[in-house]
């Protein structure tokens, strides 16, 4: 008996030992799973951010490919350069298609198709006119499109492509059907869906040697919605005026309690302002600025001044807006006339606002019995010396006439003098 239980234990280790052996000499599992993620509309700190996080996931989950199915007017230029950055330090090979058909890689887009390992295109896209401009449509200076020139230029011909004609793009607006691109050498190949070009990805040169797609499943990766709606709030304009609606809009209700209405505006429009802040760089500041401004506005209708508190809040409101993004892209800072335009409107409101507080506090202060005075009421009952009966105000008073006068029923009368001994009032015949 032991010698067999040594001769069983025996073999149950040849056993594992010729298991483990198998199973390191056994051939690995078909290619990991292509992502395709779908980069539509405007290229900006929301979209550049899902691109890089979904990067980063392909990398962890074994992805043989990543293909960034484009189509895009532009963007911000800080936002593109994320994501070019993001695409050169990814493990996995990243292609773009442009698609589908009717799609476009223009500006930016262009440059993210100049980053990509392999490109592809659509019939019925385009691609070019990359010059950069400024957040208000107008053509930057010579230093700023050359550097835009080298820079695609440099991304082209680093991944086997036409350089001088991606130069093109930004010095001259120049723009390529997908035929055309192939032609010139700007595309690699043209296919009609994303699935086609993931099929002739397979063999082709990738950053680590060939692309194995066959067979391998394909996930795509959309923009979910509340991305989408963050995308609104990445416009810095929108942001300075959110966040100027909602400081104003509670420091009403905090010194005007019970108004409800501006506190609830205030408070929405606050939280979407935070909401850009968090993808837009931005200043402390140009916080500090605007915090200043709108307590020096409400400080006015406190004190009731002569107008020095309104217009220093207006000047701090007009600075903040000015310093509020810290970016050297101009298409991340706010119009400087839309700023000083919203600085001045709500210095005027508060202006308003304060004319109103001022005059009701040079009115007398009217409480109690006093309030009936010189009210109009109706007569329900004949009011003579004597006594009667008036309504005033939706209540029925006992009510005297003046000695020798008497007043029908029917008649409209005025208070003029309110009685506090015997809770009554003293009224005169009116025409009205």
């Amino acid at each position: 008996m032991p010698a067999f239980r040594a001769l069983l234990v025996g073999l149950l280790a040849a056993l594992a030992a010729m298991s483990v052996g198998a199973a390191g000499q056994a051939p690995q599992g078909g290619p990991g799973p292509v992502r395709v993620i779908e980069l539509d509309g405007g290229i900006d700190p929301v979209s550049a951010a899902f691109v890089g996080r979904r990067l980063d996931a392909a990398a962890d989950d074994g992805a043989s490919a990543v293909v960034v199915q484009l189509d895009t007017p532009g963007g911000l230029v800080s936002s593109m350069r994320d994501i070019v950055s993001d695409m050169g330090a990814s493990p996995v090979p990243v292609t773009v298609w442009i698609g589908p058909s009717g799609a476009r890689a223009g500006s930016a887009g262009a440059y993210i198709a100049a980053a990509s390992d392999q490109l592809g295109m659509a019939p019925g896209t385009n691609i070019g006119s990359a010059t950069p401009i400024g957040s208000g449509g107008e053509d930057l200076d010579a230093k700023v499109r050359n550097d835009s020139a080298a820079f695609i230029q440099a991304l082209a011909e680093e991944h086997g492509r036409n350089g001088s004609a991606y130069r093109e793009m930004v010095l001259s607006a120049l723009n390529l059907t997908a035929q055309e691109a192939v032609d010139q050498n700007v595309a690699e190949v043209i296919q009609p869906t994303v699935a086609d070009f993931v099929a002739w990805l397979d063999g082709r040169p990738g950053r680590a040697g060939p692309i194995r797609t066959a067979g391998a499943p394909i996930e795509t990766d959309a923009l979910p919605w509340y991305l989408r709606g963050l995308q609104v709030l990445t416009d810095p304009t929108l942001v300075f005026f959110l966040l100027l609606l909602g400081l104003g809009g509670l420091a009403f209700e905090v010194f005007h309690p019970g108004a409800i209405l501006p506190g609830v505006i205030g408070g929405i429009c606050l939280i979407l302002g935070l909401a850009g802040l968090t993808v837009l760089p931005f200043s402390w500041a140009g916080i500090a600025l605007l915090l200043l401004g709108v307590g020096l506005l409400v400080a006015e209708t406190q004190v009731g001044g002569f107008g020095a508190l309104a217009a220093g809040g207006v000047v701090a409101l007009a600075l903040g807006g000015a310093f509020l993004f810290d970016s050297d892209d101009p298409a991340q800072r706010p119009s400087l006339w839309v700023v000083v335009v919203v600085s001045v409107a709500i210095g005027a409101g508060f202006a308003a606002a304060t004319m109103k507080v001022m005059r009701a506090r040079r009115q007398p202060v009217v409480a109690g019995a006093d309030e009936l005075l010189g009210e109009l009421g109706t007569v329900r009952s004949a009011v003579g010396p004597a006594g009667g009966q008036v309504m005033v105000n939706g209540e029925r008073w006992r009510a005297h006439a003046r000695a020798g006068v008497e007043i029908p029923a029917g008649q409209s009368v005025r208070v003029v003098r309110v009685n506090t001994d015997d809770l009554s009032v003293t009224v005169e015949q009116t025409e009205e």
